[in-house]
């Protein structure tokens, strides 16, 4: 027997802006019925939205952060950094855990997604589904001011973004401030 999932205590994502709404009406065929004020009525299935979110809290909990480890963004990057003639391991280090003494003077760890000590260089692949859906521009932006504090220069780049030539033009910019 399927388990009941109370869509009255469950939000689903808007699948235009990604914001979260509470639906009004739940179908017996699975599907919920949501309006987003912006984008208007959508309906999504519960089982899916269920899974994902499930998938998604899995995720976060536990990311894959071993350094052999390159999402598609992250490949992306390395192969420009390698192009660019840097070696990984000596000239940078990817998936790097480093603890930073916050304004707290507490102890604070990040994992990282390229670490270029030579350049005091921070670089975070940014995938639009994990930082801007779910919200994560408050706590990006509080490491980033942290970092860059610290006195290290900080680039958050999106799957748009990483190109060997916007990829140089950043570094160039972030060298010369």
């Amino acid at each position: 027997m399927k388990e009941k999932i109370e869509t009255e205590l469950t939000q689903f994502p808007c699948p235009t802006c990604g914001q979260y709404f509470t639906p009004y009406l739940s179908r017996k065929d699975g599907r919920a019925m949501c309006e987003c004020p912006k984008d208007g009525l959508f309906q999504t299935s519960i089982e899916v939205s269920k899974n994902f979110r499930k998938f998604c809290s899995r995720i976060a909990r536990k990311p894959n952060r071993s350094p052999i480890y390159f999402t598609s963004v992250e490949k992306k990057l390395r192969n420009i950094l390698d192009e660019l003639d840097l070696i990984e391991g000596l000239d940078y280090f990817h998936n790097s855990r480093i603890g930073f003494t916050n304004t707290n003077k507490r102890k604070v760890y990040y994992w990282l997604d390229f670490v270029i000590p030579a350049f005091k260089l921070i670089i975070e692949c940014s995938p639009v589904v994990w930082h801007k859906l779910w919200r994560r521009e408050i706590s990006d932006k509080r490491k980033q001011e942290l970092i860059e504090q610290l006195g290290w220069k900080y680039i958050s780049l999106n799957e748009k973004e990483i190109n060997k030539n916007k990829l140089l033009e950043i570094f160039k910019r972030k060298l010369e401030e």
